[in-house]
């Protein structure tokens, strides 16, 4: 009896533990990101933002970066109808920290109704201590292009390697360093950044992919403009990083969000989202 109760035992630790472990991964990353965007479709908006953003995790407003947990939790839930899917995502080496983006549509008060706003969002997100994926970072920008359902999702996992000795302030230099050059113009400053793969959501416009797109774009930001880091963070692999911060533009006030990675011994940029 001692031996079958100690064998349950073990199996209901050995169930825990997969359960925990088994999200991780270019999987776990796009299935958290889609029961997110189903619960919130179905449910509201505020229980969706409360259940699946970090503690920690931050929504933006105005240059602001606004913990997410506080917004909703004094905000009533509303009728209008958020639905979203993911067409890209990355995942670092250690499958525990990734981003995501796709289109999303907002509808007044059914699924049936004309969407009265859409565009393309951005989501950090980090597996936590539990085992349970959490959105760290949300920022969308509003474009006529965006529609439902995706047909395709582009995934890249990133492949174990040994990054030199890397710690955040590193990146915080290295993405202030990129403000510097958006603000200035100078595309020599960015274009080693840049891969086939980098992706760039900037606001009112369809993303755009790619060296030469991403680089057109940014030589035509506001003369005015100017951007400033706040905050980010860094995976336990030491191959994937986010970074976030203010844009200035004249008496406007918008946000910036990053996702860098780590490939073939050097830092690149695969996602940035910008709004001017």
């Amino acid at each position: 009896m001692k031996n079958q109760q100690k064998l349950f035992a073990f199996l209901t630790l050995m169930i825990c533990f997969f359960s925990a472990t088994a999200q991780k991964g270019i999987r776990g990353l796009v299935d958290a990101e889609v029961a997110f965007a189903n619960f919130t479709e179905s449910s509201n908006i505020k229980d969706g933002f409360l259940k699946y953003m970090d503690t920690a995790g931050v929504i933006f407003n105005q240059g602001r970066a606004m913990n997410a947990h506080t917004v909703y939790t004094k905000q009533k839930a509303g009728p209008a109808i958020l639905s979203w899917a993911p067409n890209f995502a990355v995942v670092s080496a250690g499958g525990d920290m990734g981003v995501t983006t796709g289109p999303y549509l907002i509808r007044p008060k059914a699924l049936t109704d004309t969407p009265a706003a859409r565009g393309y969002f951005s989501s950090i997100w980090q597996m936590n201590s539990q085992g349970e994926w959490k959105n760290l970072a949300d920022l969308g920008i509003a474009s006529a292009t965006a529609d439902l359902p995706v047909r395709e999702i582009n995934e890249i996992s990133l492949s174990a390697q040994k990054p030199k000795e890397v710690s955040f302030p590193a990146i915080q230099l290295m993405d202030s360093l990129l403000n510097q050059a958006i603000a200035g113009k100078n595309s020599e400053q960015w274009k080693g950044l840049l891969t086939r793969d980098s992706r760039l959501n900037l606001d009112q416009l369809h993303p755009l992919t790619g060296e030469k797109a991403i680089t057109a774009a940014l030589l035509n930001a506001p003369d005015q403009l100017q951007l400033r880091f706040l905050n980010g963070g860094l995976s336990a692999a030491k191959d994937f990083a986010y970074t976030y911060g203010m844009v200035t533009n004249g008496n406007r006030k918008e946000n910036y969000l990053r996702a860098w990675i780590y490939q073939k011994k050097e830092w690149k940029l695969v996602l940035q989202t910008l709004k001017w």
